[in-house]
């Protein structure tokens, strides 16, 4: 039995996703008096309080997935495609579920890209590296895999309560086979519900009887006449291939970069505790039980939501009806300030807190509505908004051109918590305001200026006004308008790119197969890992539950010794340029204009850093002749313009020299030396008449780039290819050289784990709670993160800023220029050509003059009628 004595220590560590999902389908629906959804998370509830009253715990771990590892997509790629959405009804208890593991304070633990099952894997490995025991809770079977003499599954079964108890011998009672055999099992019968197909005709029974004779599955695809029937040795012939994937897909890791925290173990939350999210969630049955000490709260509440005096001209179809809304809007004209908020199809208008009202968008197809509304926006002192750029859009796709907005709460939002996007409202509402909100629009106004007035007092504390008002609200509705400007695109620069890449794909295909005797999937790491490391026996690989790791970290490594190798790599690039952009922009430009909109993200980043979508331009290669060539299709719109690139020089590394204050940085900026030619006679001792080589420059280079990343010096002897200690020297070298960089990094690191976050130039903050974690991995990455946020972020900072006063500064000027694009640390613009050196003197004068360091910002200027062709423009 896995329960724990006075003597030893029991964590159980619940399948959180399988556990809600049973109580939904096992209970009624069930919803609060305001028509909430409850039945899951009552459910849960229920089995939590069960579990830990029968089992007593020591910890407590809740497990969540979150997406799908890439490598069992890579490996299958229809691995659980089939599974159906989850039910609104459902989708919508998780936050509640989270809500009820916070008041009973058991950790959440999540991975981007990983599965529960190997979380709670991981988990139960390391609680045997300690002695201690595990008890795992889920509803999937495929989780007994990890069963064994310090690990118990308690598996549900009927309803939320019947619970089925599996040790090592209860398994063998129910499979016939040990706990690691589980996995060849699955291989062998497939599982529907993951989609994994196994061998046609194998079920339970069968699959039992081939692993008991031959031990394993590589044993019995190894020798299939081990099956026993001429039938079965047929079909493990034909599919013993495909049941290995499917098994290969089913083994967890054990490996996560996790850890637990035995030093705190679990505490019951005391009824005052439980009281009001009960309340809340109107869990009567529950509420009754707790004891009558809770003293001074109400006998029952519903869930808070934001209330006011709301008005719907939503379903309005009548002339009166726009008739009284449009004077209902020109009332509003009045008023010191309004908020507007988009609802799906509907936008809300709100002049005071605990008021608003709400109207379709189409109403503004009637002149009155129209008229009054438009009045309302330039009359208006003051005009806050949730999205700008969202509105924006929405207002323009009706024909209203509004771009001014003195607000934006989604944007504070995010300043105040940058590792959320709040791209919904419900969010900002539910994290500034502590409320729920209804599904409407004016609520959603209502909010919106009550989100404001909640976070300007503390942004003006963190000292992020500035950045707020200068920089992130004036920056969205110029996102907005770069959208709809989108760029011009030539679709036969990208025909004649895809028959190149085509026949270097046929090219690249025909040398890798030579180099392996035969013909594969190439894109298969399965049968990729085979043939290099099992068939051609190349050293150096690198064995994982699924197979061989086939990863560009594996593969760089043997490229300049292994021809096949480095083809492989540059197999995968071409095809991914192919994929990714070359037969993917054509079909995402806009009919009406021909033109590629992007859509750039102001939320999507906690180091402030833009981040665009559909299609992801950030990501547009730099390497590689056929990559930069996609920048060839990228051109002005007609003969009359061209496009013009301002690109800031190293603009990370002045951001050190300005954070730092070394002087030898800040003097290398100011002569305008190459700072990479500087840092190597810096750091190899070189006299002024010895010229640097290239080799030297270059390893100058990644240790001026990687320091900026916190790289140690086993990752700058991985980057160079030399030994440890020769990296350490050439790491003691360089600070030793910049020693106001190592104080630097050294101050900056220990003032983030004191006060949990680190700066930018002008405020913005990354916060860094793992910086005082126990586990060394995450604490490490934390450390190399608080490293660069604060020159990444400050970079982030600048460009926006950029941004905004040079789009003023064409605009004051009376140019024909338009912003299109920002890529990193580049501005692309379409400009008159006429006009292009009126431009570039301009806009490189903003952008060096953006903020005021204490090194000089460069700013490279080059003009072309394409992306790729843009030369350098010297006569400035």
């Amino acid at each position: 039995m896995a329960k724990a004595t006075d003597n030893e220590r029991l964590l159980m560590v619940l399948d959180t996703y399988g556990l809600v999902y049973r109580a939904f389908f096992a209970l009624p629906p069930l919803t609060t008096t305001r028509g909430v959804p409850i039945n899951a998370v009552y459910g849960f509830t229920m089995m939590l309080n069960k579990l830990l009253n029968d089992e007593k715990p020591t910890h407590v771990i809740a497990a969540f997935d979150k997406g799908l590892p890439k490598e069992r997509v890579e490996l299958f790629p229809a691995y659980k495609a089939q599974r159906e959405a989850m039910p609104d009804d459902l989708r919508s208890q998780f936050a509640l579920v989270r809500r009820v593991l916070e008041v009973h304070k058991i950790p959440v633990m999540e991975i981007e890209g990983q599965e529960a099952d190997d979380i709670i894997a991981t988990l139960a490995s390391q609680a045997e590296s300690h002695r201690e025991r595990t008890l795992v809770v889920t509803g999937d079977s495929d989780l007994l895999q990890v069963v064994d003499e310090n690990t118990t599954v308690l598996m549900t079964r009927r309803g939320i309560t019947d619970l089925g108890r599996y040790d090592p011998a209860a398994v063998r009672e129910r499979f016939e086979l040990d706990p690691r055999q589980l996995p060849d099992y699955r291989g062998l019968k497939g599982d529907p519900s993951d989609n994994l197909p196994g061998i046609p005709g194998v079920g339970e029974k069968t699959a039992i009887k081939l692993i008991k004779a031959a031990g394993t599955l590589d044993a019995l695809v190894a020798d299939p006449a081990l099956a026993g029937t001429a039938k079965l040795q047929r079909l493990v012939e034909e599919y013993g291939a495909q049941a290995q994937v499917c098994r290969d897909v089913s083994v967890v890791r054990r490996d996560l970069p996790i850890g637990i925290d035995w030093d705190h173990p679990y505490r019951a939350p005391s009824d005052a505790e439980l009281y009001p999210v009960y309340s809340e969630l109107e869990f009567k049955t529950l509420l009754a039980r707790l004891k009558p000490s809770v003293e001074g709260l109400p006998l029952f509440t519903g869930e808070e939501h934001l209330r006011g005096s709301y008005r719907s001209y939503v379903a309005s179809v009548d002339p009166p009806e726009f008739v009284k809304l449009a004077d209902e809007l020109r009332a509003l004209g009045a008023a010191e300030r309004v908020a507007l908020a988009v609802h799906e199809q509907t936008l809300g208008v709100s002049a005071a807190a605990g008021s608003g009202i709400a109207f379709g968008l189409s109403a503004l197809d009637h002149d009155a509505v129209r008229g009054a509304f438009t009045t309302l926006l330039h009359e208006a002192r003051h005009v806050a908004a949730y999205d700008a750029k969202r509105l924006t859009h929405a207002l323009r796709a009706n024909g209203i051109a509004h771009e001014r907005f003195d607000d934006d709460a989604m944007l504070a939002a995010h300043l105040l918590n940058p590792t959320r996007t709040f791209a919904e409202i419900t969010d900002a509402a539910a994290e500034l305001l502590q409320l729920g909100l209804d599904a409407d629009a004016a609520s959603y106004a209502d909010a919106t200026l009550q989100i404001i007035d909640a976070a300007h007092p503390e942004l003006e504390a963190r000292e992020q006004l500035r950045l707020y008002r200068d920089v992130e609200v004036p920056l969205a509705p110029l996102l907005a308008r770069m959208e709809a400007s989108g760029i011009a695109v030539d679709t036969r620069e990208l025909d004649v790119l895809a028959i190149e890449i085509d026949a270097a794909v046929a090219r690249l295909q025909r040398q890798i197969y030579d180099f392996a005797g035969e013909e594969f999937n190439i894109g298969s790491p399965l049968q990729l890992g085979n043939i290099l490391f099992g068939k051609l026996r190349i050293p150096g690989g690198k064995k994982t539950k699924t197979g061989w790791a086939t990863g560009v970290e594996i593969l760089q490594g043997l490229s300049k010794e292994y021809p096949i190798c480095a083809l492989v790599l540059e197999w995968r690039e071409v095809t991914k340029l192919k994929n990714t952009y070359v037969d993917v922009i054509p079909q995402m430009l806009d009919p009406k204009d021909g033109r590629l909109h992007t859509v750039f993200n102001q939320t999507s980043t906690a180091t402030g850093r833009l981040s665009s979508t559909n299609p992801n331009l950030q990501n547009i290669p730099v390497r590689g002749d056929l990559g930069r060539r996609i920048r060839k299709a990228f051109t002005a719109k007609s003969g009359d313009y061209v496009l013009l690139a301002a690109d800031y020089s190293q603009i990370e590394l002045r951001l050190m020299a300005h954070l730092s204050g070394d002087e030898a940085m800040r003097r290398a900026f100011e002569e305008g030396a190459d700072i990479h030619d500087f840092t190597a006679r810096q750091i190899f001792n070189l006299a002024a008449d010895r010229p640097v080589d290239g080799n030297q420059r270059r390893m100058a280079k990644s240790v001026n780039f990687g320091l900026l990343y916190g790289m140690s010096d086993f990752g700058l002897a991985q980057r160079l290819e030399i030994g440890r200690q020769e990296a350490r020297e050439i790491t003691a070298a360089y600070f030793a050289r910049f020693p106001s960089v190592q104080a630097y990094i050294d101050r900056t690191i220990e003032e983030a784990r004191r006060d949990g976050y680190v700066t930018t130039i002008l405020g913005r903050r990354r916060y860094m709670p793992a910086l005082s974690s126990s586990n060394y991995m995450l604490r490490s990455a934390a450390e190399r993160e608080a490293t660069n946020a604060p020159l990444q972020g400050s970079a982030a900072d600048l460009m926006k800023l950029a941004m905004v006063k040079a789009e003023r500064a064409l605009a004051d000027a009376g140019l024909d220029a338009t912003m299109l694009l920002q890529i990193h640390d580049e501005l692309i613009f379409e400009v008159r050509r006429e006009q292009v050196h009126d431009v570039a003197h301009l806009v490189r004068d903003v952008m060096e003059g953006a903020l005021a360091l204490r090194v000089p910002l460069e700013v490279t200027v080059k003009s072309g009628d394409n992306w790729y062709d843009v030369e350098a423009m010297n006569d400035l």
